[in-house]
């Protein structure tokens, strides 16, 4: 029995179409497991610069270091699977930035650490909250803050990297706010410990605890 041509450019009109759905469903497959697995990455960097960051924080904060590694994990995490839907949403990123900062991780860094910093001023904010009423009610002697005079006549400098004010610290970042010193901010010293800091975070935190962030030394 003879197969007119008619049949044959029937058949393979549905295999090419039957073959062209495949391609495009194994497409789209392939494309959702790329979003997840760079969602995952995107986590996961997150939550390891949150621990860092987190770790960090927590050990110069009365939340204390195994709570700030938890606080700095789920935000970093969080922080960085929003950072991925931005992209994948199609957000302005330049591609060679982009690359450089995944590969050195400052991409991280730059998401993450503000909303740890964010997380802790809530964590900060409601322990404090909770240790005055506890204080009013029970008359718990507590180390108060500093008076406005009494921190205004502590030394301030102005921060150079290029001159040696950093032979009392361990590094020229401020450890309240975790961002790098730049090059004429004004700081404020402490001189019992010599410990230095950006002069608004450690105005704000000498107002509320008259102890050293890093060292917990008397001011």
């Amino acid at each position: 029995m003879l197969i007119s041509c008619q049949q044959i450019k029937m058949w393979v009109a549905a295999i090419s179409s039957s073959v062209g759905s495949q391609s495009h469903l194994v497409f789209k497959l392939l494309k959702q497991f790329a979003i997840a697995l760079l969602t995952c990455f995107f986590a996961l960097g997150g939550a390891i610069i949150g621990v860092i960051s987190g770790a960090l924080k927590g050990q110069t904060t009365e939340t204390g270091l195994l709570r700030g590694v938890g606080v700095g994990a789920v935000t970093g995490a969080i922080t960085g699977v929003q950072l991925m839907e931005l992209i994948a949403n199609g957000e302005p990123f330049s591609k060679f930035a982009l690359i450089c900062s995944l590969v050195n991780g400052k991409i991280f860094m730059e998401w993450v650490s503000p909303a740890v910093l964010k997380a802790y001023q809530w964590q900060i904010s409601t322990m404090e909250t909770s240790l005055r009423e506890i204080s009013d009610i029970f008359e718990v002697n507590t180390i108060r803050g500093l008076s406005q005079d009494t921190i205004q006549e502590l030394p301030i400098f102005e921060f150079h990297s290029d001159i040696d004010t950093t032979a009392s610290c361990y590094d020229t970042s401020c450890a309240i706010c975790l961002q790098d010193l730049k090059d004429g901010e004004s700081t404020r010293l402490l001189p019992s410990c010599r410990h230095f800091f950006h002069l608004h975070c450690i105005d704000v935190w000498l107002t509320r605890q008259g102890t050293c962030p890093i060292c917990r030394k008397d001011v």
